[in-house]
């Protein structure tokens, strides 16, 4: 099973949200947990990319500087450049394209099965930006061969 890092967020926060019980809903925090730890080690490399490219102050931390965006205060990282900033943006960009490949191995089959039948018979509405999400998960969730080639065996 292959999700792109970027897509990780909306799919956790979409099983998440879904109304579950028993089996399905022990299923769903499984593999909530394996989006959650990949989203760990997401954020644990956009900072040490951000640490790489940023502006240090003489102790070593990131320098930052507060900037009101739509009327409210936020604190941004300060580069040493211009150069240096598009590079760290263009990593951050790099790393969030990599795909997170789920193993489709024996130990994760059931729960596979079990979120694959959550999602492509989810019983709701979308529209708009929420229609085209959900549209990206079916195909994620139908691409999984390994569930459907142990489908035909049975």
């Amino acid at each position: 099973m292959i999700i792109k890092n970027y897509e990780i967020g909306e799919l956790q926060s979409f099983l998440f949200n879904l109304i579950l019980k028993n089996k399905e809903s022990r299923m769903r925090t499984r593999f909530i947990n394996l989006l959650s730890n990949q989203l760990d080690v997401i954020q644990r490399e956009r900072q040490q990319l951000i640490n790489d490219y940023a502006s240090k102050d003489n102790d070593g931390n990131i320098v930052t500087e507060t900037r009101a965006f739509n009327n409210k205060e936020e604190e941004i990282v300060v580069f040493p450049s211009e150069e240096a900033e598009k590079h760290a943006q263009t990593q951050i960009l790099i790393l969030m394209n990599e795909d997170f490949i789920i193993e489709e191995t024996a130990d994760k089959i059931d729960m596979l099965k079990t979120v694959q039948h959550i999602v492509l018979n989810c019983d709701l509405e979308f529209t708009g930006q929420k229609a085209v999400l959900y549209d990206r998960f079916c195909e994620i969730f139908e691409d999984i061969q390994l569930l459907q080639d142990a489908e035909v065996a049975q």
